[in-house]
């Protein structure tokens, strides 16, 4: 009797959970409802493209799953990172800036000061203030080019830092913007 009660849960909850992931999948955000839709721009942001997409196989267990997961690959960004956090100096900063394709505009920095906001113009001629510890290390940059939408493809062509992380995975002429619907503004 245990058995047939537990299996009889089982298929209970199976049905249940497939039930909310149905309704996920085709709701107003699913990404079945992306395809049925036909929403190019959704689909493009998910799977590269419809193309990409239809490539996929049928089952979870025909994927080629990503295996190599103790291979390390060092990011760049675009200052000595062994120096000493007390070494960091303005030309650290400027030499940091030109490697996420902007420039620091400041003319003077404490020495070893990661706190005091320091200017700062982005490739595309936005102007903005941050500490270099926001910089280098929260990876932050360009307020303004992150609130209106995501570039991606227009600042990897400008931008060496980021280039490291999309052109691997990216197409070079994948230039599709994407508007964001939310800024943090909007919050």
């Amino acid at each position: 009797m245990c058995n047939t009660l537990r299996k009889e849960k089982d298929i209970l909850m199976g049905a249940i959970i497939k039930s909310t992931f149905k309704k996920a999948l085709n709701g107003e955000h699913g990404t079945k409802h992306f395809i049925d839709a036909n929403m190019e721009d959704h689909i493009d942001a998910y799977w590269g493209s419809r193309e990409k997409w239809e490539a996929l196989p049928d089952k979870a267990s025909e994927m080629n799953h990503f295996t190599d997961w103790d291979k390390i690959i060092p990011i760049d960004h675009g200052y000595d990172e062994s120096k000493p956090e007390a070494e960091l100096t303005l030309e650290d900063m400027k030499g940091a800036a030109a490697f996420r394709g902007g420039e620091c505009l400041s003319d003077t920095m404490t020495q070893g000061d990661w706190k005091s906001r320091l200017s700062f113009r982005c490739a595309f001629g936005h102007t903005f203030e941050a500490s270099p510890r926001l910089v280098l290390e929260g990876g932050h940059w360009c307020p303004e080019c992150e609130r209106k939408s995501w570039n991606y493809g227009a600042r990897a062509k400008v931008d060496p830092f980021f280039a490291q992380v999309w052109n691997p995975l990216h197409d070079p002429e994948e230039m599709r913007e994407y508007p964001k619907e939310v800024s943090e503004l909007d919050v």
